[in-house]
């Protein structure tokens, strides 16, 4: 199949592109600086338009949208990025008879939760259920995404080493850490089955934890004994994120906050039926 990956320079991205062509499909990348042959220089806070993406997609038989940002800002703005560029994209590959859509969500989106990530990322799935039945397509709402060159991933893996965790609220925030191999997979299943239906599919790992447990495994993973765990107040993390939110390259702000302390965790035999096995646990990410 001849892909195109819109934002495949990105974490998700990067390893689409490597996988997808490892299974010798033809990988064209949509990114904002070009860097190798074919690339497509693409401005995905502008072309917001069908008419831009018509002649991007000739001859293309899947696009894949990894495009996404965790901080709104003017430079970025969440509503182009995460809503009317996609729309655009997928109103583009209906006309040009593309065979097939994946795009790339966030688990919670229908939680009901007042963040414009997740409101933003909601307004693509939406028009994914507009587009024509012929016009098969894939929506994937992942947990926290675990790859060893994750920015996420790096974060947890340093604050695991340190004997002393530092835990916002006790660290009792729910969540279902799935393995970037295991989104990987899926997607390439996916395209591989000619009777691959159009489907929402919570992309989540084969057990939830929260994140006190997650950093204990990790640590435990890497060879280390039991941490000193000390519980931040509820008023000092609420603090830290009216601060982050004047830093945008904060990754705790106030929204971030929010979502982190709703939870973010899901049944996995809908992941697991997509891959055609179980999905990975976070106590074997690192071992």
């Amino acid at each position: 199949m001849k892909i195109l990956i819109c934002g495949a320079t990105g974490f998700v991205g990067r390893h689409l592109t490597s996988s997808l062509r490892e299974a010798g499909h033809t990988v064209i990348r949509a990114v904002r600086r070009p860097g190798e042959p074919g690339d497509i220089a693409v401005d995905f806070c502008n072309d917001t338009t069908r008419e831009v993406w018509l002649p991007r997609l000739k001859g293309i038989s899947v696009v894949i949208n990894a495009v996404g940002l965790l901080r709104d800002s003017p430079g970025n703005p969440m509503q182009k990025l995460h809503a009317e560029t996609p729309a655009a994209v997928f109103a583009a590959a209906a006309e040009a008879n593309v065979e097939r859509v994946i795009h790339l969500s966030a688990l919670g989106v229908d939680s009901g939760i007042d963040t414009a990530y997740f409101s933003t990322r909601l307004l693509a799935e939406q028009v994914l259920a507009t587009l024509p039945a012929r016009l098969r397509w894939l929506c994937l709402r992942p947990s926290v995404i675990y790859g060893e060159d994750g920015t996420s991933a790096k974060m947890f893996r340093t604050q695991a080493n340190l004997p002393v965790h530092g835990l916002p609220m006790g660290g009792r925030q729910r969540l279902q850490p799935v393995h970037i191999d295991d989104i990987c997979s899926a997607v390439s299943h996916w395209l591989s089955d000619p009777n691959a239906a159009s489907q929402i599919v919570e992309a989540v790992g084969a057990e939830a934890t929260d994140m006190r447990g997650m950093l204990d495994s990790y640590r435990q993973q890497l060879g280390y004994g039991s941490a000193l765990h000390i519980s931040i107040p509820s008023l000092l993390v609420k603090m830290a994120a009216r601060i982050g939110d004047h830093i945008p390259a904060s990754p705790l702000c106030s929204d971030t906050l929010k979502m982190l302390s709703a939870g973010n965790t899901a049944d996995a035999a809908s992941f697991a039926k997509l891959l055609g096995r179980a999905p990975r646990s976070y106590r074997e990410f690192i071992v």
